[in-house]
Order: C-alpha cells, then sequence, then structure tokens
C-alpha cells in the first residue's frame, strides 16, 4: 500500500472512529452510565473533540500539531482518573484495598512521569527523519502508558485469580480498556524504535483495534449490566473460591485496620 492510499485509509477511519465514538457518549448519556462512569465518559469526550478538530485542520500542519500535543495530553492526565476509576469498580467490595490500590497508583504514576521526564534529558536515539519534540512528546507518552498498562494489567489478573463479585459493565470496561490501552502502548513503542515509513501501518493498526473496542462498547455496556454481576476469578475451580474470597476479605479487614 502506497503512502497515498495509507493516508486515504487513515483518513477514512479516522471518520469511523468519531462515529463510533460519538455513538458510543450517547449510549452512555441515555443510559446513565455516564454518572457512574465519568472518568470513561471525560475521556471519550476528549477523544472525540480532538477527532474533530484534529480532522479539520489536517492540512495546516503547525494547528495540527498544536491541537494533537493538546488533546494527547489531556487524555493522558485523564486516564490516570481511568485507571483509578476502574480500580474502584473492580474492588467496590472491599472499599479497604480499593483506597490502598488507588493511592498506590497515584503514587507510583507521579514518580514515573518524574522519571520519563529526566529520562528525556538522556535520550540521544533520535530515528533519522523524525521530528525531535515528536520523538520525545512520543517517548514521554509511551512511558505513561506503558505505566498504565502495567497496573491495568495487574488489576485483570487480580480480577482472574481471585473471586470477586463484578458488574457485568465494569467487567467490560475493564477488559475493553486494558485492551485499547495496549494497542496504544505497543503503537508508541514501535513508533519510536522502527523506521519512519512504518508510522502509517502502526496508524492505521492502531485506529483499528480503538475502533473495534469502541463498537464492543457500544453493544455491550448497556444499564441491565448495572443489575448483572458475574465472577471471573477460578471460575475454573470453584473449590478454591471459598478460601480465596476469605483471603481477600482479611486482607481488606488488615489495610482497614491499619488505615485507621
Amino acid at each position: 500500500m502506497s503512502p497515498l492510499q495509507q493516508s486515504h485509509l487513515q483518513f477514512c477511519l479516522l471518520f469511523v472512529q468519531m462515529g463510533a465514538v460519538a455513538t458510543l457518549l450517547l449510549r452512555l448519556y441515555w443510559s446513565g452510565l455516564a454518572r457512574l462512569y465519568k472518568s470513561f465518559f471525560v475521556y471519550m469526550a476528549i477523544q472525540l473533540a480532538e477527532s474533530v478538530v484534529v480532522t479539520a485542520v489536517m492540512f495546516r500542519p503547525r494547528l495540527y500539531g498544536m491541537a494533537y500535543f493538546a488533546g494527547q495530553s489531556a487524555k493522558l492526565v485523564v486516564s490516570v482518573f481511568v485507571v483509578l476509576e476502574l480500580y474502584r469498580l473492580a474492588l467496590a467490595d472491599q472499599p479497604a484495598l480499593a483506597r490502598f490500590g488507588q493511592k498506590t497508583v497515584g503514587y507510583l504514576l507521579g514518580a514515573a512521569a518524574l522519571a520519563a521526564v529526566c529520562g528525556l534529558a538522556f535520550d540521544s536515539s533520535i530515528p533519522p527523519g523524525q521530528s525531535i519534540i515528536l520523538h520525545r512528546f512520543f517517548s514521554f507518552e509511551r512511558t505513561m502508558y506503558v505505566w498504565l498498562l502495567i497496573f491495568l494489567l495487574f488489576i485483570s489478573l487480580f480480577i482472574l485469580w481471585f473471586p470477586v463479585r463484578l458488574k457485568r459493565n465494569a467487567a467490560i470496561y475493564i477488559g475493553g480498556f486494558a485492551v485499547y490501552s495496549c494497542a496504544r502502548s505497543s503503537g508508541l513503542l514501535f513508533v519510536n524504535v522502527l523506521p519512519v515509513r512504518f508510522t502509517g501501518p502502526l496508524g492505521i493498526a492502531m485506529l483499528v483495534v480503538s475502533i473495534t473496542c469502541l463498537i464492543g462498547w457500544v453493544f455491550a455496556l448497556r444499564r441491565e449490566g448495572e443489575e448483572t454481576t458475574t465472577v471471573i476469578g477460578h471460575r475454573w475451580n470453584r473449590q478454591a473460591i471459598g478460601q480465596l474470597t476469605d483471603q481477600l476479605d482479611s486482607i481488606n479487614s488488615s489495610l482497614a485496620r491499619f488505615s485507621r
């Protein structure tokens, strides 16, 4: 596929993504889920606003760059709150453990941001033909998304192991956002280490994964999903569920006493 064809395909996929995000926002708003998943709703609203502005100024490089940096920076900040929201939802029945997890994530992400900023001063591995500003922005963004992905994978593995009772919507939200973030982190990593000619295909791949997640959320996130609960952890070994539940309650009780 030629670079021109790749650009046309990306342009078309961007419009598909905007339509999917707009549909998801309407779904969240009219179902009342926007009030329950506030950070997620704000994140998607920023995604839509960024896509609209970037599309409008696509052929004006300076404005395009400003819109891209502003949109990505805002999404990165809100992503932190999305992860904190996911921890709260996943550990709703263990409030002390949820507070501990949220505080730990907050502190570690702050430290990761500081380390990423300091690391930019020593980064000299800029591929030929790539903008220094873009390279360093991608490096910082990639570092933060990798850390966010680590925490998303951790909470995903946690609910896969422990028999945590989740609302159906929360389980779909967590799983979908983990895939969404994994695609973003992987794409940013490859953009920085691969030659410039791979930028187009990577952008297309990231858009395809993004659109897939968005369409999945549109059809799967429903109001009735708040009334349905599910247990994912240890469904393959129901004999261990009671023991693991006791362990989880014990950890939560210990943290609750410690925080007093």
